[in-house]
């Protein structure tokens, strides 16, 4: 005779190993019966009958919990126990692009971006980009999605945040730039794997536009090794990767 699921999920506490993605979700309905629909990594539709490997789970609606993907299959999920331990946010990958001497500017159809590798398994949470304005840009937005072999994104938006632009330093004043923070919604990072950091703005022009301060490297010993600055000028559909530059990128992030 097979085990009630819930006993199977009390047996397995302590004595699982944990394999796939760990992403977050929103507790949309508690079924009374161990189980719980949740949105899932910002989805408008909640994933029904998810059960929990916690002992005596405490959880209503509304609560913010990790959810594993086991064996890395989202037909799979499975809601951790709350973490003992409270991750604190630190930094992960980064270029700073120590001098820095050429601007790469959104606005409109025009998108700019910056490749990075991860090193290790983290979230991300927020990210700072050395970033500097002409005019008025007012609101612009940045999306992280993978990256193929060529530095190119791929794939669906894996999160994304925004913030206004019109308090940055203009770009031919001193200082000519800053690190602006702009808060993501958390996403797991895999390990050794590439990532596109996207910025952009809805319209605008080449008089009120947001860019990045990117370091036009001549010694390829003092480039990333691990990315490329890369722009569009279709607005995302197709994109070009520049070899002799990198923006100034900081990820900020969880161990996981």
């Amino acid at each position: 005779m097979l085990k009630p699921v819930s006993v199977i999920i009390k047996d397995s506490i302590g004595n699982i190993m944990y394999r796939g993605n760990v992403v977050t979700g929103i507790v949309a309905t508690d079924n009374g019966d161990g189980s719980y629909d949740c949105y899932i990594s910002e989805s408008e539709v909640a994933y029904p009958k998810i059960f929990t490997l916690s002992a005596n789970p405490n959880l209503a609606v509304g609560d913010k919990v990790r959810i594993l993907y086991k064996g890395g299959c989202k037909e799979l999920p499975i809601i951790l126990p709350p973490s003992t331990a409270v991750s604190s946010i630190e930094l992960f990958e980064s270029y700073l692009a120590e001098g820095a001497t050429v601007f790469l500017a959104a606005y409109s159809n025009r998108w700019i971006g910056q490749t990075f590798l991860t090193t290790s398994a983290h979230t991300i949470n927020y990210i700072e980009l050395l970033l500097a304005r002409k005019g008025i840009p007012g609101t612009f937005y940045v999306e992280i999605k993978e990256a193929d072999v060529n530095d190119l994104p791929t794939g669906p938006i894996l999160t994304s945040g925004n913030t206004n632009g019109d308090s940055m330093p203009y770009y031919l004043d001193t200082p000519s730039s800053e690190w602006k923070r702009i808060d993501l919604t958390e996403y797991s990072l895999l390990n050794n794997t590439k990532y596109a950091i996207i910025i952009y703005k809805i319209g605008g022009d080449n008089s009120n536009e947001i860019g990045i301060w990117n370091h036009h490297i001549t010694n390829p010993g003092e480039m990333y090794a691990n990315g490329k600055l890369i722009y569009s000028t279709t607005g995302g559909v197709s994109w070009t990767a520049i070899t002799n530059q990198d923006g100034g990128f900081k990820i900020y992030g969880k161990v996981i």
